[in-house]
């Protein structure tokens, strides 16, 4: 057992040996100078060429979706009056004329009842002094004949003449109180009109501020109705390019409500001036709701102010240099090797951008840029 035990011993520390001697000649072997490493192979990459495109400028700014008018609806009445009804909420669609809210008309309806009395009385008064004016005239006549044939004398016809005088004037103030009291009439017939409230234009319901049983004076807003089927945005643009914003000029619209689809608007108004602390001038655009366009909902916009032709890449091809605003693509050199280049960058259109500064018509710019892709690494263009 004890001989047995001592060979298994004897063999284990051999193949040991062997083992450490192997590993040692390989260490040695790759530590040794001359002796040839594998080198990195070629990575394969597709190439592109900057294309010569026409690109448009833009001038963006953003905004809210605005209704193209809109109105508030206040109350007319000289007193504070109880809202009886109201026909419409937020949201309701309107046309010009169509009912919103019925106020107490019944301290209106009585004074329009006076009204009408003092009116009867003013005509009854009238009546009563043309009736008297006549009998003044006819005396006034029979006296003056009487005078010229000297029956009467100068007193007596001065005497008449002055007592129909009277009653013309009488009759001129019964006419006057008479006016008088049909202009209060009509005035409290419009009074009575204010307390049925009714749209002033088409539009839609956008904001309510009674409800039946609240109490409104003059001056107190009711509603605001506005109109939707055209919206515009107003946005602010810089003092360089506020000279380039013409009216007439396109404009496009982009919504987050509706990120795949774009809006042709078109610009409309330009403020007059520039705002002295901010350097910046407001323009307005007008588009089509088409229905679904809502007034609150935030607006970006680019106005197209012209065109120019300029080298364009994908995006895929321009990379930016992390935490920094600095911008490279690579290019592939005669010997085959990725060469990274700083460009710079202008507008984008779709999937290309415009490329201002870097490159030349004639590079190859190698497109997409893929994380094994470094400055000095040797590809091989199997596309482009």
């Amino acid at each position: 057992m004890k001989i047995k035990t001592v060979v298994i011993a004897v063999i284990a520390v051999a193949l040991a040996s062997i083992i450490g001697l192997r590993v040692f000649s390989n260490d040695k072997t790759t530590e040794q100078p001359g002796v040839p490493t594998p080198q990195q192979s070629a990575i394969n990459v597709s190439v592109v060429k900057p294309t010569l495109m026409e690109f448009e400028d833009i001038i963006t700014f953003v905004g809210t979706v605005e209704p193209q008018e809109k109105a508030m609806i206040t109350s007319k009445v000289t007193n504070n009056v109880t809202v009886l009804e109201v026909y419409v909420d937020v949201g309701s669609e309107l046309k010009k004329g169509d009912p919103l809210a019925k106020l107490d008309d019944s301290l209106v309806n009585r004074q329009i009842e006076e009204a009408k009395a003092a009116v009867a009385a003013a005509r009854a008064a009238i009546s009563q002094a043309k009736s008297q004016l006549q009998t003044t005239e006819k005396d006034y006549v029979r006296y003056k004949n009487l005078y010229e044939e000297q029956v009467i004398s100068r007193q007596q016809l001065d005497q008449i003449e002055g007592q129909y005088e009277v009653e013309k004037a009488k009759l001129e103030q019964a006419q006057r109180q008479l006016d008088q009291a049909q202009a209060q009439l009509r005035q409290l017939q419009i009074m009575r009109e204010y307390h049925s409230i009714v749209s002033p234009v088409d539009g839609v319901i956008a904001e309510r501020h009674i409800d039946p049983g609240d109490t409104v004076s003059v001056g107190s807003t009711c509603f605001t109705v506005s109109r939707q089927e055209t919206v515009k945005i107003i946005g602010t643009v810089t003092e360089n390019d506020y000279p380039r914003i013409k009216l007439g000029q396109v404009a496009l619209v982009k919504v987050d409500a509706f990120p795949n689809m774009t809006f042709e608007a078109e610009v409309v108004r330009i403020s007059p001036m520039l705002d002295s602390v901010t350097r910046t001038g407001e323009v307005e655009v007008w588009l089509s709701s088409e229905g679904i366009l809502k007034p609150g909902m935030f607006a970006r916009t680019e106005v197209i102010v012209g065109k120019h032709e300029g080298l364009s890449l994908p995006r895929e091809a321009v990379k930016q240099l992390p935490g920094t605003g600095e911008w490279y693509c690579f290019v592939v050199t005669p010997d085959k090797k990725a060469k990274q280049v700083f460009v710079r960058r202008g507008i984008e259109s779709g999937n290309l951008v415009e490329i201002i500064e870097g490159l030349k018509a004639e590079d190859n710019v190698i497109s997409p840029v893929v994380r094994a892709i470094g400055d000095g690494v040797s590809v091989e263009v199997v596309g482009q």
